[in-house]
């Protein structure tokens, strides 16, 4: 059959392999000495010991090749399975089966291979012996023969090594019994002398481990008993097994006893030793100790409880009752009743002639009685008592009654209480006339129906309980609606009466507004409250609405209605006047902006330039202020749309670097880009609006942050084939926002403090239009802050996306990637997109930095640089690095990345032989694609 196929007991052997716990173990000498013996045996550079899994062959053992396992369907030893003898492929690229394999056309190259399969003695092949040479080979008879031995060698090594194990493991699990004993285990010689004592026995007799084997029984076994001691040592070497019981004295001069079972233990050529077995029974001692204090404090507790105990025999006709019993009865405790006696206690009629056909038939049958009956006490009192009788019999001859007497006049009277206070309620339902109540069956049938239900309804309780149902007076268009509402929610059908019970039953209780319908035709509006009924035995009886007159209620809703429209559109009114205002003032802003502009180019003093610098920042806030007010008159009028389009990820990030690197630069504040690999390289969204969030975002930060540092992150919370959902986050070291202020930054014209207004500026309308923003968006802005530590603004996006389609394996080979860039945010822009490949990056600030690392030996796949660095440029730095020839067997790939607005940059290039550049902002295709076309140039040709 094909080698590459699994044998037809696979799965047994992989479990006979997975038995033999030998795959993931560490290096062992004795395989190790195989396979070195194998290489230089056969004269091959490569010898392992591999053992075949389900999808991989893992290496015991290894010569000349440095990894620890390779898939299964690569391997060359699965191909042994087939017959238990050499497999020899003297040339891999000329054999079919192997010559398109991976490691044949690529590292290590195989081109010989000789192997034997490692079977055991149940026939299931495990995995190989073989050696390798990346040249064309063949094994004379002899190394043949030298192979098949040491492939003998190792299958005896992996069972005896299992062997080994087992025999471990038992030792390890006797010595874990004898050391987690709960009891006294030990062992001693046949003078008494301690060998071993277990931390247990040690503990029990308040000795440490090492302190107690230096002891012996005669040190622990009171005086008084050391002669019983030397009767049981010369005992057990005459019957080699000893049980009994033996007290010994604690450390601390306490008493212990226990109950041992000791045997005699040979040793070969050496001393016999006794193995010792104790169980600590003195708990057991002291609990029949105190047996009779239990059994008065039973007697003191029927007291308590009132329950006493009785005894009839038949054979003599004997009647005991006991102490309790004769109390319950107020009787002297001398009294000695009979079968006539007793029964008249119980009161003339039903309960004496209850009890007496009870005790009849537990003597004819056997069956027991439990009866809650009324006496008459001795001194004449009335008395409820529980009454239980039980029958013992012989031969089929009733010999015995027994049972108890409880008293329980209390509950009784208590229930009766009860029953009382229930009809007081019943009365008072029917005196209840603002409210309807209306209690059911469970099919929906009618049972209470009080005064308050006829005076909203129109119908008489006569009329209603045990004929109809609610659904009578319920308005027939509702209970249909909430039929359908409820089969979809619930997911199956809902009909008639149930659509008024279903959600009760289900949750314990529904409220819900309904109409009725009076016996006069008339509409009402109620409120409904269904609540289940519930016998004692939890289980579900009926169902009880209460409903309330809400058409008052009704009435005034639909007036504030009308009312909260006409606000409406007053408020809408309100959004369009300022959105118009808001256009007429920046037209002339407009002007004034354009002019300002062209007269800073005018020729100015100081003084002049300093004032309209005053001018243009005044200028700038108030187009600011205005543009936030425009727009959120504009989401307010309800005429804010998104305009949804494919946008590229990466440059949006570009160009928020650009708006906000100067200013995190010019604060001193430390600036961290975190973009997860997985992040999609183009999103459907409206980008202006995106944008607008971010950058308040930002702004806020850089605001409100005064040393620290600022995080920009987007991480994936989940994706699928076509969309992804991505959390945007901007996490800040700021002044952070109270708790009880943290809601109030998302209403309009507000801020968490007034004061900030006047230290930090703002109309505080940023984070209200942003979140706005977000809604029509389908998200929302979330906030965490802590004050004086930072604050975290974070919004998730479920968005369409494209990810790159093409998977630049090419890129796997690139070595180390230098990145220079003297902004921070370029820098990290750069790495991010490297790490999203797994290529290795270092950084750099400045040529000078690169050169140095150049002049120490580093060498890079790849150096990535800035053509506007401070004091050297990139090109520049080019030419220092072409000119100093560091190793000129070595050309250093270098790719220079342009400002889209410099000129001659085709020409600088050809001067320095430069085939590949790139332009910011740097798009991800394009510096795969350069990457991709470096890898290609260093391929041999």
């Amino acid at each position: 059959m094909d080698g590459k196929s699994p044998t037809k007991n696979e799965s047994q052997r992989i479990q006979a392999l997975h038995e033999y716990e030998i795959l993931d173990t560490t290096a062992e000498a004795e395989f190790d000495r195989i396979t070195e013996i194998a290489s230089r045996v056969c004269d091959m550079p490569i010898s392992l010991i591999s053992l075949v899994d389900k999808e991989r062959q893992w290496f015991k053992s290894h010569v000349g090749l440095e990894v620890e396992e390779t898939p299964r369907d690569l391997s060359f030893c699965q191909y042994t399975f087939t017959e238990d003898q050499l497999l020899e492929v003297r040339d891999a690229t000329e054999d079919e089966r192997f010559k398109s394999n991976a490691l044949v056309t690529a590292d290590p190259h195989i081109r010989y291979y000789a192997g034997l399969p490692l079977v055991d003695a149940n026939g299931f092949a495990l995995g190989a012996l073989c050696v390798i040479d990346r040249v064309p080979r063949q094994l004379d008879e002899n190394q043949k023969h030298i192979l098949s031995l040491l492939r003998d060698e190792v299958v005896a090594l992996i069972v005896n090594r299992q062997e080994k194990e087992k025999y471990k493991e038992n030792e390890q699990k006797l010595k874990a019994f004898f050391d987690h004993s709960q009891g006294l285990m030990c062992t001693h010689d046949l003078e008494g002398n301690f060998i071993t004592v277990n931390e247990a026995g040690a503990r029990l007799l308040g000795y440490g481990k090492e302190e107690i084997e230096k002891l012996s029984l005669f040190d622990i076994v009171p005086a008084e008993g050391h002669s019983n001691l030397k009767g049981y040592l010369a005992e057990i070497v005459k019957k080699d097994v000893v049980k009994g019981e033996m007290r010994t004295v604690t450390r601390a001069g306490g008493m212990r006893i226990w109950m041992f079972n000791n045997i005699l233990q040979a040793n070969g050529n050496k001393k016999a030793y006794v193995i010792g077995n104790a169980v600590d029974i003195t708990e057991q001692h002291y609990l029949e100790k105190d047996l009779k204090h239990t059994q008065a404090m039973l007697t003191r507790t029927g007291r308590v409880a009132r329950v006493g105990g009785w005894e009839y025999n038949l054979k003599n006709g004997k009647i005991i009752w006991s102490e309790i019993t004769k109390e319950i009865h107020e009787v002297e405790k001398d009294y000695e009743p009979d079968l006539a006696s007793s029964l008249n206690f119980y009161k003339e009629g039903l309960h004496r002639n209850k009890i007496r056909q009870a005790i009849e038939q537990a003597i004819s049958t056997g069956e027991p009685w439990d009866l809650e009956l009324e006496i008459i006490t001795f001194k004449g009192h009335a008395l409820w008592i529980r009454a239980l009788g039980n029958a013992d019999f012989e031969n089929g001859v009733c010999v015995r009654l027994y049972g108890t007497f409880q008293d329980i006049d209390r509950r009784k009277r208590m229930e009766a209480e009860s029953s009382n206070s229930k009809k007081l309620f019943e009365d008072i339902l029917e005196a209840t006339s603002a409210v309807a109540i209306i209690a059911t069956a469970i099919d929906g049938t009618i049972t209470l129906f009080n005064k308050g239900a006829e005076n909203l309804l129109g119908y008489t309780s006569e009329e209603m309980i045990g004929k109809l149902s609610p659904v009578h007076f319920h308005l027939p268009s509702e209970l249909n609606s909430r039929e359908g509402e409820l089969s979809r929610e619930l997911g199956y059908p809902v009909k008639g009466f149930r659509v008024l019970v279903e959600k009760a039953e289900r949750y314990g209780s529904e409220q819900r507004e309904w109409t009725y319908i009076r016996k006069d035709g008339s509409q009402l509006f109620v409120s409904l409250a269904v609540t289940i009924i519930k016998n004692i035995e939890d289980k579900v009886i009926g169902y009880l609405g209460v409903a309330t007159d809400i058409s008052k209620i009704i009435q005034q809703h639909k007036e504030l209605e009308r009312a909260k429209g006409l606000a409406e559109q007053a408020s809408q009114a309100k959004s369009e006047f300022l959105a118009n205002m808001s256009h007429e003032i920046r037209t002339p802003l407009n002007g004034i902006v354009g002019f300002t502009d062209l007269l800073t180019r005018t020729n100015l003093d100081t003084t002049q330039r300093e004032y309209l610098g005053m001018v243009e920042q005044s200028i700038g806030l108030l187009l600011g202020i205005i543009n936030d007010i425009l727009d959120f008159s504009k989401i307010e009028a309800g005429k804010m749309e998104l305009e949804i389009e494919q946008t590229d990820l990466n440059e949006l990030i570009n160009q928020l670097n650009k708006l906000f690197n100067v200013q995190i630069a010019g604060k001193g504040l430390e600036f961290y880009l975190d973009i997860a690999p997985e992040v999609p390289s183009y999103i459907w969204t409206d980008a202006l609006r995106i944008k607008q969030v971010l950058m308040n975002l930002m702004s806020n930060a850089i605001k409100f942050t005064a040393k620290g540092n600022i995080t920009f992150k987007i991480s994936v919370l989940s994706r699928e084939a076509e969309t992804a959902v991505l959390r945007f986050s901007v996490r800040d070291t700021g002044i952070g926002i109270p708790d009880d202020k943290q809601a109030k930054i998302f209403e309009a014209f507000s801020q968490e403090d007034t004061s900030m207004t006047k230290r930090y500026g703002g109309t505080g309308l940023g984070l209200t239009i942003s979140n706005r923003l977000l809604k029509m968006m389908g998200s929302e802005l979330q906030l965490e802050s802590t004050v004086a530590v930072g604050s975290h603004f974070f919004f998730d996006l479920d968005l369409r996306s494209i990810w790159e389609t093409k998977d630049w394996k090419e890129l796997a080979s690139i070595g180390t990637v230098l990145v220079v860039a003297d902004d921070e945010w370029e820098r990290e822009s750069l790495v991010q997109l490297l790490t999203k490949k797994n290529i290795a990056v270092l950084q750099a600030k400045n040529g000078f930095e690169v050169l140095q690392l150049l002049m120490r030996g580093s060498r890079y796949g790849a150096i990535l640089i800035m053509n506007d660095l401070p004091i050297i440029s990139g090109i520049d730095t080019i030419k220092k690095i072409r000119e100093k020839i560091f190793n000129e067997k070595y050309i250093q790939p270098i790719v220079p990345i342009f400002d889209p607005q410099e000129s001659n940059i085709v020409a600088v290039c050809d001067s320095l032989e430069i085939k590949l550049w790139l332009f910011k902002p740097v798009k991800p295709e394009d510096l795969y694609q350069v990457l991709a076309d470096i890898h290609r140039e260093q391929l041999p040709k």
